[in-house]
């Protein structure tokens, strides 16, 4: 899920906030429009030699020993690393974010694909190529999967399809927050019987979360409700394919076992208030990780599902900065 972008601030806070910019210029490094290429795995792919946008953070004076990629979650876009990103540019010089858009999603570079995912395979795929280009900047860097919501579920099925398939783990670490790990007990499983009848039938009809939710209003933060994003963000999408849907639900239905393949440090974040998932299913979830793994729980009570954008973000990204910095050297 994204975040609410806030429209506070007037003239004076835009010209401060151009200043900040200027001194902090030669300590950051911070690339918005750039691009990276996919491998062609398809023809149509080869043919339109497509690439996807990606945003880093990263000091210009030092290079990296730790690098987080972020996937962003559903009708997210890269910048939601930015607070993260943000803080470790400020505090850990050492440590770098990368975040790129997610295929499918509102800033897919082919429009008539937003909203819409034919084969969720190309999910992990991209998620592999993007981290192969980051290891071939970065090479002596421990690299670290960050996945937000949707982006949880993402890392954590490309992680265990890399290991099924005997590959050695495809990152050092991995960080989930607010991962979707289960349907909500009040989620009528008629309503996803009938969502995946659909789908078979007309799988790129479309509909949009609040119509999923029965009309009710989706609380991301304290202060924003899903419905807002049309209005703060450019990137928001209204509308979902029926099949991208029933990927996300077939990948949530898959997320115990993925938790149980787990090898590398993993760090679980959920808020008391999510909507998405409780706190006893997340819990679970992280029940299924192997305590060899050296797992983390933070739980925060009063927080809601966007917990880098929400009241206690500063405590959240503070929390990952500290086991960001105690992490073991990476082993390539």
């Amino acid at each position: 899920m994204k975040r609410i972008s806030s429209r506070a601030g007037g003239s004076r806070a835009r010209t401060a906030a151009r200043l900040g910019a200027l001194l902090l210029a030669p300590l950051l490094l911070t690339q918005c429009a750039t691009n990276y290429a996919l491998v062609a795995d398809r023809p149509e792919e080869a043919v339109r030699n497509e690439t996807f946008g990606y945003r880093k953070w990263m000091s210009a004076k030092a290079e990296p020993e730790t690098v987080v990629i972020g996937v962003h979650g559903f009708c997210g876009a890269s910048i939601d690393y930015e607070n993260l990103g943000k803080r470790l540019l400020k505090d850990r010089p050492d440590m770098a974010v990368y975040a790129y858009e997610v295929r499918g999603q509102g800033k897919d570079p082919l429009k008539e694909r937003r909203g819409d995912i034919d084969d969720p395979e190309l999910w992990f795929s991209d998620l592999a190529k993007f981290s192969a280009m980051v290891r071939t900047k970065h090479p002596d860097a421990r690299i670290v999967w960050f996945g937000e919501s949707m982006g949880a579920l993402i890392v954590s099925h490309a992680y265990e399809q890399a290991v099924a398939a005997g590959e050695k783990p495809p990152c050092d670490a991995i960080v989930l927050s607010s991962p979707v790990v289960k349907f909500r007990e009040d989620f009528p499983k008629w309503k996803k019987d009938l969502v995946h009848g659909i789908a078979g039938v007309i799988p790129t009809a479309r509909v949009s979360l609040e119509t999923m939710a029965g009309g009710q209003q989706v609380q991301m933060t304290h202060d924003t409700v899903h419905s807002q994003q049309a209005e703060t963000n450019s990137w928001h999408i209204d509308r979902h394919t029926l099949r991208l849907l029933v990927a996300l639900s077939d990948l949530i239905d898959g997320m115990p076992d993925c938790a149980r393949t787990f090898s590398v440090p993993t760090l679980v974040l959920h808020g008391g208030k999510d909507f998405f998932s409780s706190e006893s299913d997340v819990k679970a979830f992280y029940g299924n990780v192997p305590k060899e793994a050296n797992r983390t729980y933070k739980h925060y009570p009063e927080s809601y599902h966007l917990l880098m954008y929400d009241d206690q973000k500063d405590k959240v990204i503070g929390d990952v900065e500290k086991w960001l910095a105690r992490l073991p050297e990476a082993k390539h």
